[in-house]
């Protein structure tokens, strides 16, 4: 499966742009806010044989912190055109990024601004050689920025060194990667210690606990797992995580996984998953055991699908860490516009997360995110 998600009008920005090795973006040289700046020794991009955690940047800051510090959007008459390359369009929450990218072209163009979103996926979320044609195809095409979300740490490498050699910075979304020039979306390890936190007082402070895993691979599954585990221990708290094994980001795989749990560790008292698919796919399982859900275990999912609200709802899964996924497009899409007009962003921008349960499910994204659009000068 293939889509594409245009927008507006598409030319390429002439000139050279300047991205610091260190990670700082630097803005317009003559300090109007028309654009980057260039300097004599050309353009220097982050190294793909150097790893980028974004959780060691020490200029990091909250989206919110960004708008505070940067102000509105300035004004600019420049065309833009970036691409979008998500992992698989077949999951939901790659399809609302998409549309939040779409959503603030949309809002730019409104401002009288000139942009050009198109974005694309692979065919599923194991196509790892298919991203990497997408995003070599895309490079080719001569946009001025790319906001990529790959499939694992190193599938998209020849790509993004294409990219740099065309001038082209790369954005990370959502997930980071070596390479990047910069990343705009959740801080996954905190995303953990939320989901782990809320456990701790569902289960009285004390029980066995498992979790399922995404893909080895990819930095997400690393820090959420990290996040997770590593915050009982730093609060001494009685619960043990007894298990945790990947599935890859599967439903039908966390089913299985989940089943096995279940037979092994009996008394086990919650399941935190990586995403809502694989928690979906547990609630399942925990259902064929004939299990109650959210009285003899709880289920906890990840990244605020659409179905992940109604199974909440339905009292099926327990909870979901909320990344809001069309407004991480949305803000993504401005982390990236900002930067190219000229405007100081730093490397790392991170986008809210919130834990979603039965309480606040109901309320709109815009009234748990406190969501105000941007405004241009």
């Amino acid at each position: 499966m293939k889509r594409k998600v245009a927008l507006l009008l598409c030319l390429a920005l002439t000139g050279t742009f300047v991205f610091a090795g260190c990670g700082s973006s630097k803005g317009d040289s003559d300090g109007d806010g028309s654009g980057p700046a260039k300097e004599s020794e050309g353009t220097k991009w982050a190294s793909t044989d150097e790893t980028f955690n974004p959780l060691e940047e020490e200029d990091a800051i909250t989206f919110e912190e960004l708008r505070e510090k940067a102000g509105d959007i300035a004004a600019s008459d420049k065309e833009f055109s970036f691409a979008g390359n998500v992992k698989a369009f077949e999951n939901v929450v790659w399809q609302e990024i998409a549309n939040g990218y779409e959503g603030f072209a949309k809002d730019a163009e409104t401002a009288g601004r000139k942009l050009t979103v198109d974005t694309t996926s692979p065919m599923g979320e194991s196509d790892e050689e298919g991203q990497l044609s997408i995003l070599k195809d895309q490079v080719r095409q001569g946009v001025n920025a790319v906001l990529l979300s790959p499939i694992s740490d190193a599938n998209c490498l020849p790509g993004i060194e294409a990219a740099h050699d065309a001038d082209i910075p790369v954005f990370a979304v959502n997930n980071e990667f070596n390479g990047a020039d910069m990343f705009v979306g959740p801080n996954s390890l905190e995303q953990g210690q939320i989901a782990a936190e809320w456990v701790n007082e569902k289960i009285g402070k004390k029980g066995e606990v498992a979790i399922v895993m995404g893909m080895a691979k990819t930095g997400v599954t690393r820090n959420r797992t990290e996040g997770f585990e590593g915050w009982f221990k730093e609060n001494n708290s009685d619960v043990e995580v007894v298990a945790k094994q990947n599935a890859d980001w599967d439903r039908s795989k966390a089913k299985d996984v989940a089943a096995t749990f279940l037979k092994t560790y009996p008394d086990l008292k919650a399941i935190f998953c990586n995403n809502d698919v694989m928690a979906l796919g547990v609630v399942e399982a925990v259902k064929e055991a004939n299990l109650e859900l959210n009285k003899d275990i709880y289920v906890i999912g990840c990244d605020g699908q659409s179905e992940a609200y109604d199974s909440i709802r339905a009292g099926e899964m327990a909870a979901t860490i909320d990344s809001f996924p069309y407004y991480e497009g949305y803000m993504a899409a401005e982390v990236c516009y900002r930067w190219m007009i000229g405007q100081d962003v730093p490397r790392v921008v991170f986008t809210p997360s919130k834990m979603l349960d039965s309480e606040n499910v109901d309320n709109t994204a815009e009234e748990n995110l406190g969501w105000e659009n941007p405004v241009f000068e």
